[in-house]
């Protein structure tokens, strides 16, 4: 059992009960022998050879603005007191470790409008004494200014370059937007119960979602609609916490949410199609796909990102012998490079291709 984590953000990489938290070692798998393959079949996971981290290492965020450039960033010598942020980048010419601002233990997220317009998330040791926004510009990361009196929380770019950020002020939560160099407050919630996920689609068509106050109580989750912000229902006996938003189109959302139920089930997909919402629960590993029974698990809940066909992969920590795609009405899978949790993915836009970053630091692809 791992200690507490890199960063005490509340996000879907971590989920703590009772002031504990219990964090990815419970699903690690084994962690050596990364498998290679020269020319995959379409549809085929496969490991990317990048360049190795020191110790025990995460890649917690991804990017891939087109084709020919990611951006995965996390940790090396995690739960160390030399915990360091890295941030790996590839071009056509390869891959790089890129430098990163001193001081930074780990990148929690990372986001891109195009290869010369890069944001990221970093904290020290102790994300409520440092929380960095930070930003690439072609050559080099930078820190940016992030609203005044802020911790933010979570990230996202709209269509239009415009940088949306979750965030405690005080007592408050908050959604801010920047434009020209320029933040404004976008939303107050006048509790500090987080959101830790945000999906910008556009200026007028952004998701942000989090961790309910209660068992009971409404799940948070709001849009906005360019003009006001509407909390929306969430039809369940028990409140969820959203764990990642995945926007495709006004009328294609997916949301990976873990139930607050005291029993602990695993996370559910659920789907927006611009009016309601569907719920898919994901194969239990000893099931035929398309089938669920109850499991509980408590850890790190995995990832989802778009699959270019109208479905989602799905990594879940509790089947990391096989990365899940859900098509819209039934499962189908596929065997990851080796037995492991994809801690962050990310699909290149336009394209069907699919990048990963792992719990043991390496870099996979789907073609």
């Amino acid at each position: 059992m791992d200690r507490s984590p890199l960063s005490p953000l509340m996000s879907r990489r971590v989920f703590g009960v009772g002031g504990t938290a219990l964090v990815g070692a419970a699903f690690a798998g084994p962690l050596g022998g990364v498998a290679r393959a020269e020319a995959p079949a379409a549809g085929e996971w496969v490991d990317v050879p990048a360049p190795p981290l020191a110790g025990r290492s995460h890649l917690l965020g991804i990017a891939a603005p087109d084709p020919w450039h990611v951006f995965a960033g996390g940790a090396e010598n995690v739960y160390q007191p030399d915990s360091r942020a890295v941030m790996l980048h590839r071009t056509p010419r390869g891959w790089t470790r890129v430098a990163m601002p001193e001081g930074l233990a780990v990148v929690n997220d990372v986001r891109a409008h195009h290869a010369a317009d890069v944001w990221a998330l970093a904290a020290g040791q102790n994300a409520k004494e440092r929380t960095d926004l930070l930003h690439w510009n072609g050559r080099r990361w930078t820190t940016v200014a992030a609203p005044v009196d802020e911790q933010l929380q979570a990230i996202d770019v709209d269509r239009t370059g415009g940088l949306w950020a979750t965030g405690i002020h005080g007592d408050a939560t908050t959604v801010s937007v920047r434009r020209h160099r320029q933040w404004t407050r976008a939303l107050t919630l006048p509790q500090p119960s987080g959101l830790n996920a945000i999906a910008a689609g556009s200026a007028s068509d952004v998701w942000a979602g989090g961790f309910g106050e209660s068992q009971i109580g409404p799940t948070p989750l709001w849009h906005f609609d360019g003009t006001d912000w509407t909390r929306t229902p969430w039809g369940s006996e028990w409140a969820h916490w959203i764990l990642q938003i995945e926007y495709v189109a006004p009328d294609d959302v997916w949301f990976y949410a873990l139930e607050q139920s005291p029993l602990f089930p695993p996370p559910t997909l659920h789907h927006w199609d611009g009016a309601a919402f569907t719920v898919h629960r994901l194969p239990n590993p000893s099931d035929p796909l398309g089938e669920v029974r109850p499991k509980s698990v408590v850890g790190f809940l995995g990832s989802i990102a778009s699959d270019g066909r109208g479905g989602v992969w799905v990594s879940s920590p509790f089947d990391p012998a096989r990365l899940l795609r859900f098509d819209g009405a039934s499962w189908t899978s596929a065997a990851p490079p080796i037995a492991v949790t994809a801690y962050s993915m990310t699909r290149v836009p336009h394209t069907r291709a699919v990048w990963a970053g792992t719990q043991v630091g390496t870099v996979w692809r789907c073609s």
